[in-house]
């Protein structure tokens, strides 16, 4: 038994590394474009963070817009007309490209 400790121990720090760059690697809630609170209030803007195209042989597209309340929206799109970081209000099931600056 008295072999196996630093292996086991060894697994243990592995398993808490993975853990820790997991965690630093997702992003929070509490992670708002910075952009968005300088702008004037605006409940439905909010900042693109993934573009996804669906396998169909129609594209699709799933637009991923984190919220100012930190919440995540997904709508689909039939153009890619967005990228990530892009600024947007969301209409209903539609996207507006705002600009903030």
């Amino acid at each position: 038994m008295d072999g196996q400790a630093p292996i086991a121990l060894i697994g243990l720090l592995a398993i808490g590394v993975i853990l820790a760059i997991n965690f630093m690697a997702r992003p929070h809630s509490s992670a708002v474009d910075s952009r968005l609170q300088s702008a004037p209030a605006c409940r439905h803007c909010g900042t693109i963070v993934a573009v996804r195209r669906s396998s169909h042989s129609v594209p699709v597209y799933f637009v991923d817009v984190r919220m100012p309340d930190g919440s995540v929206k997904t709508l689909r799109e039939q153009d890619a007309g967005y990228s990530v970081g892009d600024v947007v209000e969301v209409n209903g099931a539609a996207l507006t490209q705002r600009d903030v600056f």
